[in-house]
């Protein structure tokens, strides 16, 4: 019994407060814990999501010089049988349907709540990886443009909603100042 009272005081964690400073400038971990961002961290949001615009912008323009390239005719026969055949572009579609669905509607919701808006990184792999979907199914050519367009309009999407906030937020600190 003594030993299952030592082993219970060995396995007791320490709290220890967490210096959270770090974390100012990295805006895809923030929590929406309902205090209003500062116009800083607003305009530092709307950066980050012009800096994932241009950098989408290269990866379409690298996509462009590639899109005749037949990706199936550089591996050998053993890897494409592996592989397996493309697959269907009605699959890809399907994917990229449902990937718009998934950054618009939680955008519209953050602005009808009022919540702080959110970027993140991962969005840009996101909406490069269509690019390669397409180039690997051959059908690249024919979507180029859908895939450009569907990848700006999700940008603009959601600077509208850090647009939203931010005049949301000046509202606000006008009727309270």
């Amino acid at each position: 019994m003594k030993s299952h009272k030592n082993s219970d005081k060995s396995q007791k964690v320490r709290s220890v407060p967490v210096d959270e400073r770090w974390l100012d400038g990295d805006i895809d971990e923030q929590q929406n814990t309902g205090d209003s961002m500062d116009s800083s961290a607003l305009h530092a949001l709307s950066r980050k999501g012009l800096w994932g615009l241009l950098i989408f912008l290269l990866v379409s323009v690298a996509a462009f010089l590639a899109q005749d390239f037949n990706l199936y005719h550089a591996f050998p026969e053993p890897v494409l049988q592996i592989l397996g055949c493309p697959p269907p572009a009605i699959l890809i579609h399907l994917a990229i349907t449902a990937y718009s669905f998934t950054v618009v509607v939680p955008v519209m919701i953050r602005i009808a709540t009022g919540e702080n808006p959110v970027v993140g990184w991962h969005h840009l792999l996101c909406r490069s990886v269509f690019y390669l979907f397409y180039l690997v199914s051959t059908t690249l050519p024919e979507n180029f443009v859908a895939v450009i367009s569907i990848g700006i309009l999700l940008y603009a999407v959601e600077q509208v909603g850090i647009w939203s906030y931010m005049h949301k937020h000046l509202r606000e600190s006008e009727v309270s100042g």
